[in-house]
């Protein structure tokens, strides 16, 4: 094989549990899927917006239980106001954190997309980099001068009959 093109040992992106090798993709624990580089049409990244209702509907209840709890807390009950609003920061605090996950889609073609959620956007953009000069190195036609594959063996036409 010629130096352009990548053999299974070529490693090109390994955080300890997504890896992009030569001609796979292996996501570890608790996961552990493989997706074959060969069968990727394309990749995606960026941040995911989906459920932007829900995230909405969370954060107006979670600001109505910080002033509940607030004026719970100024009244005659302060553990019960207290609790609340230490409930209600958590749960604003959990949703503003997950309404806009970083994530890299693998695309297939099809309708079986997938998606490898990340923890920051320089990590997503950094493994789609990868995946893409996986994907290049892949279909890199060898060094000139070495066949591709074995030429097709065609038969004489003075002795083939019909």
């Amino acid at each position: 094989m010629g130096s352009n093109s990548p053999d299974s040992a070529t490693v090109y992106y390994d955080d300890g549990t997504i890896s992009v090798s030569g001609r796979i993709i292996s996501v570890g624990a608790p996961f552990n899927q493989t997706y074959n580089l060969a069968s990727i049409v394309g990749i995606a990244h960026g941040k995911d917006k989906s459920g932007q209702l829900v995230s909405l509907m969370w954060t107006i209840l979670s600001v109505f239980g910080l002033l509940f709890g607030i004026s719970c807390i100024t009244t005659d009950s302060p553990i019960v106001g207290g609790t609340i609003f230490l409930g209600s920061a958590a749960i604003l605090w959990k949703t503003i954190k997950s309404s806009s996950r970083p994530y890299v889609e693998l695309k297939f073609g099809g309708l079986n997309n997938q998606m490898l959620f990340m923890q920051k956007m320089e990590q997503a953009e950094h493994l789609a980099a990868s995946i893409n000069m996986a994907i290049q190195d892949m279909h890199t036609p060898p060094e000139p001068g070495q066949p591709v594959q074995t030429p097709p063996i065609f038969p004489s036409p003075v002795f083939s009959r019909n």
